[in-house]
């Protein structure tokens, strides 16, 4: 961990026009760092797009599930394990963790069933405890990379599975031990696997089996095409056993057939929020969503395959949630609405996270809201006490306590290389390669974490699936170490997007899967890799701050109820804020440059943004970028040749960066800190040109630039940027608010494979609370299509 001497030393030579104002604070650390990249230095090898993978490398892992079609069903088996997702607020929803053995599939990361494939197969996977099952006397043969399980089974003692249709649901939720009737089938599994478990794996992740159920073409014959909630129990003696059964609601979706083309409806940045002053805003727009296309007569919302989404399902918090109860509970009770509204949907949705989904709190109150409530009787300690289910193994007030005031002066946390759970990942094929524990006591302590109630309420963070020839690989674009997550509420001051080695090393496999199968690949994230904000200034990357506090100017606004716009007042230099989030951060940063306790790559840093556009050049197959975050509608298409970074920062002539940096009150703090003066419209002067040597060194200039011609014929990629499905929309359609969702259409258009070649958008109608159709529009993928313009027919229809 670096000390606060070395850290203020290192944030010196980052701003090295400011050497008189950091000297002051500099300590005793004078070692001088290395230079960073200049344009002389020749692009390193490790700059390079990564060459195709050998067939080998494409073997699953021993903590993953891979399908027979290559569709990474589970990246890390291990991600709704209790022991990974330690905070101290609970994640149980009514009592029940909605997530615990049965990891797969879930309600944000369904299966879809195809019973025309023949080769096609419903796996449903259990982290089960050996206790559960020892009755059915469990026998491993090993079976390739995976044992083949035996179970002595018969009528009254085994494991039970059903797919549940929705008028039946009490069938999947019922404690008691099911009997199939009419919409409750229970099917039976064609084989048992078990992952095997090497000497190397982690104690700690022994605990649990990893058990898969297949069930083939045959298993699966006699269920009608439709979609089911997902039930398994364990029977002894023709009851539950130990009350060992779970359910996910909306879990698998049976098709007849995969048609070429098709329909995929995409809503995104629903940021719900349940406080008072919010929710009409988000939360009750989920709800009119969910009414809406449950009930839409309109051709192509009935017709939908499926459901994707675009991150920031939650909006962890309010503007005005900063009392310690709100802020303490707010993860957990959007969890609790969101769940809700989900689960009557009549489709099958794909979850992808963005940043308002990942936040994350050590727990140190606020010294002007600890006095307003401590005035009340409400404290931190009675607020935890009220809790029935709190998660942190062995908790007690005492050690908690005293890992806040171990950390007081440093409120970020301690700076580990950990993005959730209790190991440091690396790429590697085996356990010792791949995971390395941190001991619990090494650990930040997290009152809440964003991303372990995602993972214990919708499924993992990463995922792919494939309908027809089409390869859909959804990305954690938030991907940011804990430290770098955490703050107080909404209120935290990096929220750009970066990826994890290891995550990108997933994603080579999964482009490299797709590329071999000749399917076409659609990329759904949250954030745009290209950096810059609002579709602009592309290769700007904001830098990585430490969260200090909310300072004492915010709270005096937000505990009187007075949001307006002098919460977020900015000096004289910085651009006016006028959407109602802008200054608290969205769609300020698209993406983060380097961590750089951890990213440092010789004279370089490892820059994730880069190294995604990277593979989006290698990857001739990576037809469509779907992303959300800054809550508008934008259509973009890039030809061959067409460039996705530029060499050095190219500001738009209106912009001023240092406005961005100072628009959320929070991070403008931060920066002050950091500094040792107020940030001023120079204050950024250093980073520019630290910042184009590092864009420099690591996107040599074939590497920024759409590749050309293919074997399959002409390059072309299309860049779909979706609004909100909340009233946080500043784009218009005529006099409304443009917010609302999106038909992906899929067809054929001159190519052998289906790609998303029109949009048809809907926009929220105030009169009625359903949607409207605005336009169906063509994505014209013969020609380079900027943002704006009068030949783009996304901007034709909506106004900024």
């Amino acid at each position: 961990m670096l000390g606060r001497e070395v850290r203020v030393g290192h944030w010196c030579v980052l701003f090295s026009l400011l050497a008189a104002a950091c000297g002051a604070d500099g300590g005793s650390n004078t070692s001088k760092e290395p230079d960073p990249p200049t344009s002389e230095q020749p692009a390193t090898e490790a700059s390079d797009v990564p060459p195709d993978l050998p067939p080998e490398a494409l073997n699953e892992r021993p903590w993953e599930v891979v399908s027979k079609k290559g569709e990474t069903f589970l990246a890390n088996v291990f991600y709704a394990e209790p022991s990974e997702n330690e905070q101290v607020m609970p994640w149980k929803i009514d009592d029940r963790a909605v997530i615990d053995r049965l990891v797969y599939p879930t309600i944000g990361n369904p299966n879809l069933f195809v019973k025309d494939e023949a080769d096609d197969e419903l796996v449903l996977v259990l982290r089960i405890e050996p206790d559960a099952y020892q009755h059915l006397a469990p026998k491993l043969t090993p079976e390739g990379t995976v044992n083949a399980v035996t179970l002595t089974e018969d009528e009254k003692n085994n494991f039970s599975f059903f797919l549940v249709r929705k008028g039946q649901r009490d069938a999947a939720e019922s404690p008691q031990a099911q009997a199939p009737r009419a919409g409750v089938i229970q099917i039976k599994p064609t084989k048992v696997l078990q992952n095997v478990e090497p000497a190397d794996m982690p104690a700690a992740l022994k605990k649990r089996k990893t058990l898969r159920f297949v069930f083939d073409k045959q298993a699966m014959a006699n269920v009608p095409a439709g979609l089911y909630d997902t039930r398994f129990e364990v029977r002894k003696a023709g009851e539950v056993f130990a009350s060992v059964f779970e359910y996910q609601y909306n879990s698998v979706r049976v098709y007849d057939s995969a048609p070429e083309e098709y329909r995929a409806l995409n809503v995104t940045d629903t940021q719900v929020s349940v406080d008072v002053g919010f929710k009409n805003l988000t939360a009750e727009k989920l709800d009119d969503f969910v009414d809406a296309v449950n009930l839409s007569n309109d051709p192509d919302v009935k017709s939908a395959a499926f459901i994707t989404f675009n991150g920031d399902l939650h909006n962890g918090g309010s503007p005005g949630t900063l009392r310690i109860r709100s802020v303490a509970t707010t993860y957990n009770n959007e969890a609790k609405r969101i769940l809700g509204a989900l689960k009557r949907l009549e489709y099958p949705i794909f979850l992808t996270a963005g940043n308002h989904d990942g936040y994350a709190a050590l727990g140190h109150v606020p010294s002007a809201i600890a006095s307003v409530d401590g005035a009340l009787g409400v404290t931190l300690e009675s607020v935890i006490k009220e809790q029935n289910n709190v998660a942190l193994p062995g908790y007690s007030w005492a050690g908690y306590n005293a890992f806040l005031q171990k950390t007081d002066n440093k409120r970020d946390g301690l700076h580990l290389d950990l993005y959730t759970g209790g190991f440091t990942r690396k790429i590697g094929q085996t356990y010792g390669e791949s995971f390395q524990e941190i001991p619990r006591g090494e650990r930040n302590i997290v009152l809440y974490d964003g991303f372990h109630q995602w993972q214990k309420t919708y499924g993992p963070l990463v995922a792919s699936w494939t309908f027809g020839k089409n390869r859909y690989v959804s990305i954690n674009s938030y991907e940011l170490r804990q430290h770098r997550r955490t703050g107080w509420g909404m209120y935290t001051v990096n929220y750009g997007g970066a990826i994890s080695r290891t995550q990108m090393e997933w994603i080579d496999r999964e482009l490299q899967r797709g590329k071999n199968a000749n399917e076409d690949i659609v990329l759904l994230m949250h954030h745009d890799p290209r950096g810059g904000h609002k579709g602009k200034d592309f290769g700007y990357y904001f830098p990585m701050l430490e969260y200090r506090s909310v300072q004492q100017s915010t709270i005096n606004y937000l505990l009187n109820e007075v949001f307006t716009p002098a919460v977020c007042k900015q000096p004289d230099w910085s651009i006016s804020v006028e959407e109602r989030e802008s200054c608290l951060h969205d769609g300020l940063q698209e993406w983060m440059a380097p961590d750089e306790d951890f990213e440092r790559e010789g004279a370089g840093f490892y820059m994730s943004g880069i190294e995604i556009l990277k593979r989006v050049v290698k990857h001739t197959s990576v037809r469509t970028l779907l992303i959300g975050h800054a809550h508008f509608n934008t259509l973009e298409v890039l030809q061959g040749g067409d460039q996705l970074v530029p060499n050095k920062v190219n500001l738009d002539p209106k912009s001023q960066i240092a406005s961005f940096e100072a628009a959320n009150p929070v991070r403008r703090f931060a920066w002050e800190g950091t500094l040792g003066e107020e940030l001023g419209p120079r204050s950024l002067d250093a980073w520019r040109p630290r910042l184009d040597a590092m864009l420099e060194s690591a996107s040599p200039p074939r590497l920024r630039t759409l590749s050309n011609e293919t074997a399959a014929g002409p390059r072309e990629l299309a860049i779909l940027r979706l609004t909100s499905g909340a009233d946080l929309s500043s784009q218009k359609y005529g006099m409304q608010s443009a917010f609302g969702f999106s038909i992906l259409h899929l067809t054929k258009q001159s190519s052998e494979v289906s790609r998303i070649n029109r949009v048809s958008y809907f926009i929220h109608a105030p009169s009625n609370n359903t949607y409207a159709k605005v336009q169906t529009v063509d994505v014209d993928r013969t020609k380079s299509i900027p943002a704006r313009g009068e030949q783009n027919p996304a901007d034709a229809l909506f106004d900024w």
